[in-house]
């Protein structure tokens, strides 16, 4: 058969190939109607599935918390008609199974507490969502383990956990902040023993031109919980300022000491350059005498060779230095 008729004009069809093309046309129609009768039919027989739902506890003791526990996803196979069981995958609540903890019965095993939940409390459990529209037949796994241990409370810092850079010519402009720089978590003290810092989401930020403030979420060590208070994030501020290089022309002083202090030393040259970058907004407020450019004399110093090593000791907080020329001085003691 050709089956370029079924997109030719009815016109131009030969009166062999327009009764193929309704042949066709009725096959397609009887095709579909059997599909659409037969999917019918099995959604109205009764079939099963398997619906999984992850499991937390709740009212836990205030001065224990969760050591482990042996499964955090419970798989439920569910019998009904096809069509409730889609109904049910469609609009059933997505949301944890929840737990009381108060009410699990405990058992103890080599002097470990733990509660337990049996299968047929978590199929009474997860009934309790269901309200009876499906049968649940059996949950896997058969047995829910959770172990508590007395639990600690401990105030940890805030590490910032980010890929920054800058544009040219702009730059960090003081300290990088946090608020809060610091969360309180409560967890078994095994836990928390080894637990030094909590550190925040990476964050990616490139190319920065202007102060930036960003609010991330902290990464919480596995079994610990802030306090209820508490919200496990926090805002990073970055001051961001452009900044120019500049210089200044600085008099070395020389520096000896008590034992060599009647020593005539002079040193060519006797001023050096210094460069350093500048926020613009303090390029006016940079002068000289925040400066001081020394080098120290011969004798205090170890393997002089003919030159003495210029250094800057002191220069504002607020300036990056980048380098000073000369580097070394040349010298001679008069007598």
């Amino acid at each position: 058969m050709n089956w370029n008729i079924l997109w030719r004009k009815k016109d131009v069809l030969t009166p062999g190939e327009a009764a193929s093309k309704r042949k066709v046309y009725i096959f397609l129609l009887c095709l579909v109607c059997s599909a659409v009768f037969w999917l019918f039919s099995k959604l109205t027989q009764e079939s099963q599935a398997v619906f999984h739902r992850p499991v937390a506890f709740y009212n836990i003791p205030e001065d224990q918390s969760v050591v482990m526990q042996s499964d955090t996803i419970v798989s439920f196979t569910l019998q009904s008609k096809g069509l409730r069981l889609i109904r049910e995958q469609l609009f059933l609540p997505k949301d944890s199974l929840l737990l009381d903890a108060e009410s699990v019965p405990q058992i103890n095993r080599d002097g470990t507490i733990y509660r337990f939940l049996s299968d047929a409390m978590l199929i009474q459990a997860f009934e309790n969502i269901t309200e009876g529209r499906v049968r649940i037949l059996k949950a896997r796994p058969d047995t829910l383990l959770m172990e508590l241990a007395p639990s600690v409370t401990r105030t940890l810092p805030v590490i910032l956990n980010a890929d920054i850079s800058f544009e040219r010519r702009f730059g960090l402009y003081g300290n990088i902040t946090l608020d809060p720089d610091s969360i309180t978590l409560k967890g078994p003290k095994t836990v928390m023993d080894e637990i030094k810092y909590v550190e925040t989401e990476l964050w990616k930020a490139h190319n920065l031109r202007r102060t930036t403030q960003e609010n991330l979420e902290l990464i919480l060590p596995a079994r610990t919980a802030p306090r209820e208070a508490e919200k496990p994030r926090i805002t990073v501020s970055i001051p961001v300022e452009e900044f120019t290089e500049a210089t200044k022309d600085l008099r070395v002083h020389m520096i000896c000491p008590e034992q060599y202090a009647h020593m005539n030393v002079r040193i060519f040259p006797s001023r050096v350059t210094v460069h350093y970058l500048v926020a613009l907004r303090d390029y006016q407020a940079v002068s000289e005498e925040m400066f001081r450019a020394v080098a120290y004399c011969p004798q205090a110093m170890e393997n002089s060779d003919g030159r003495l090593e210029v250094l800057l000791e002191n220069y504002p907080s607020f300036v990056e230095i980048l380098y000073h020329r000369p580097r070394h001085v040349e010298y001679i003691i008069l007598e």
